[in-house]
Parts: structure tokens; sequence; C-alpha cells
């Protein structure tokens, strides 16, 4: 009988997996617009954050709370990363023109740029979860934070790059994936960086 006591090890993980799987719907449904995927990954972290503490927050009610107070710098945060993703994407594309020397230094040079895009998208929006700041100011200590915590920033795009290459790796995973990102994916990956980044943003309160 003691496996359906409510504070079994048991009953407490089906309970973290319910308010993971409830987070993640959420966060799908309010990205579905596109333009609001900033806000909500704010809020999807600002929640995340706070179930990797031990803390049991009414999902829905802190997830709108957090959703409504970042919305206008996540917003702006978002719209500048999509469109400085987006030209390094057609960048790379364009690269493809020139030859020899000039090729390998011009892709270098974007292979750069694109891996400080990806250091700076990993905190730019769980910083905007935790702290109040501009948007410039948050871009730069999204930036100064992954460099300042090496070990925590390669585990943390270890835990994302992993969870992608393990949905990619072959027709069957990339359809279970594609299943299991629905339900619960973004809020897992969230979950398990919010243990790290609880860490981190604890230093700088």
């Amino acid at each position: 009988m003691n496996f359906f006591v409510i504070d079994s090890p048991v009953m407490k993980f089906l309970g973290r997996l319910g308010d993971i799987i409830i987070l993640n719907l959420i966060f799908v449904v309010t990205s579905l617009p596109v333009i609001t995927i900033g806000t909500a990954l704010s809020a999807l972290y600002a929640v995340a954050m706070k179930l990797a503490r031990g803390e049991d927050p009414s999902i829905l009610k802190e997830y709108m709370k957090a959703f409504k107070q970042n919305m206008k710098p996540a917003t702006i945060s978002w719209l500048i990363m999509s469109a400085a993703g987006a030209l390094i994407f057609v960048d790379f594309r364009l690269a493809g023109v020139f030859e020899g020397t000039a090729y390998t230094v011009i892709r270098l040079l974007l292979a750069v740029i694109f891996g400080v895009w990806v250091l700076i998208f990993l905190y730019l929006f769980p910083y905007i979860a935790r702290f109040e700041n501009t948007v410039f100011h948050s871009v730069k200590n999204a930036l100064f934070l992954s460099a300042a915590h090496v070990p925590s920033t390669i585990m943390m795009l270890v835990i994302s790059i992993g969870m992608i290459v393990v949905t990619l790796f072959t027709s069957r995973t990339f359809v279970i994936g594609t299943i299991a990102w629905f339900f619960a994916g973004f809020a897992v990956m969230a979950y398990a960086q919010g243990f790290l980044l609880g860490r981190i943003f604890s230093k700088y309160e």
C-alpha cells in the first residue's frame, strides 16, 4: 500500500511527470503564433526552474504570469535572434560563391558567429525569465554567462543537442521523437537545464 501513498517516491515522480506534460502542452499551444515563441520560452523556463528547485507551483497560473511579465523583452529578443539566425543561414548559402582560401575563411568566420548565436540563445530566454533588464543587457549577459560557466554551458549544450540528435537519428526515432517533443520534450529539456541554470543564476541575485 505504500506504493500509493502521496509522499512515496513513485507518486512524487508521477506527479512531477504530470507537471512536465502539462507545462509542455501549454508551451506548445502558446508557441503556435510563432511570434510568441520567445515569450513562451521565457515562461517555460520560469516554471521549469521552479520545478527544478523542488517547488510545486500551479503550472498554468505561474506560466501565464511569466508569459505576461516577459512578453515585451522576450518578443523583441526572439525577433532579433530570429533575424540574426536567418541572416547567418543566408550568409552560409551565399558563401558558396567563393572559392579556395576565401571560402574557407568565410565559412570559418560564419561558424564562429553561429557558435556565439547558439551560446546567447542558450541563456537568453532563461535569463529573461529570471531577471529584469533591457534587451541589450540581456543579450550581453547571456553571452557573459555562457563564457563564465563553461562546464554548465557544455552540459546544457549536450542536453539540447543530444535530444535533437536522438530525434533525427532514424526515421523511426523521428516519428517517436516528434510525439515525445509534443507531449513532454521541451519541458523535459528545460527542466533538466533548470538544475544548472538555478545554480548559476543564484550567484547573481
